[in-house]
């Protein structure tokens, strides 16, 4: 995603806990569910995916959900899968043998998540809220004894996204998450134009962290909906970030992807 300071993520590749393989068979399952036909006009499955790189980061998810009842754009109850994998790597210091080594620290996240929601409709908006269990693994080569968010954790996700149609054309929404994995957090506002039925372009900004750090982000945004499958820019991928941490730079990697409307 985005990097204010001067740490962040790197290419992404496969190595999940056993906590977070067994939450992303759920995903696996969805995606499974998401190939069966459904109505044009009134689908029950979505996947959502992407992809974020940076100087010294990648990272990328994949998601599914599912909506029970009426389809995915009427009120009522849905699940929802995530699976994240990222890369990174960032400058920091070592004490050995009584000095300060500088060391490039190599990192590697993964993170899943499994949720179950309810989404709430009134005319033009749309309000989704979202809670379930959620679990993320931090391994960082040589170990750094002063970052806190290392090794693995499994705890609450807490999530609400809104969508409003401000005209045909125009859209606003504001998405936020809480992890108790790592404390960690995002939150997102967008605002776009549609130029056609599957692609939009607008502009976004948000802030993020976790027990390590806090930063925000702003830019651009391309939305592209492919039937049944998003590929959302920047604003839904994993949150890869950096910042300036005391007189060091911020150690820690945060994985936290989110499906936007």
């Amino acid at each position: 995603m985005f990097t204010l300071g001067g740490r962040v993520q790197h290419a992404y590749r496969l190595r999940l806990t056993r906590e977070a393989t067994r939450i992303c068979l759920l995903g696996a399952g969805l995606l499974l569910a998401s190939l069966a036909p459904a109505p044009a006009q009134d689908p029950h499955a979505e996947i959502f995916t992407g992809l974020d790189a940076s100087n010294n980061a990648v990272s990328g998810y994949l998601g599914a959900g599912f909506a029970f009842g009426k389809g995915l754009y009427a009120p009522g109850w849905r699940v929802r899968a995530i699976g994240a994998l990222g890369r990174y790597d960032y400058r920091g210091t070592l004490f050995n043998a009584g000095a300060d080594l500088g060391t490039t620290f190599d990192g590697d996240a993964s993170y899943g998540a499994a949720l179950v929601g309810y989404q709430f409709r009134a005319d033009a908006l749309i309000v989704k809220l979202f809670a379930g269990v959620e679990a993320e693994d931090q391994r960082i080569s040589p170990r750094d004894p002063d970052n806190a968010v290392q090794g693995s954790a499994v705890g609450l996700k807490l999530v609400v996204e809104s969508w409003l149609d401000l005209s045909p054309l125009w859209f606003l929404s504001a998405d936020a998450a809480y992890g108790t994995a790592f404390q960690q957090y995002w939150s997102l506002a967008r605002i776009g134009r549609r130029f056609g039925p599957r692609l939009s372009l607008g502009l976004e900004g948000g802030a993020l962290g976790n027990e390590e750090y806090n930063a925000g982000r702003g830019g651009g945004f391309v939305r592209a909906d492919l039937r049944a499958v998003e590929l959302p820019s920047q604003a839904a991928s994993p949150a890869i970030i950096s910042k300036t941490n005391r007189a060091a730079t911020c150690r820690s990697a945060s994985i936290v992807p989110s499906e936007t409307c």
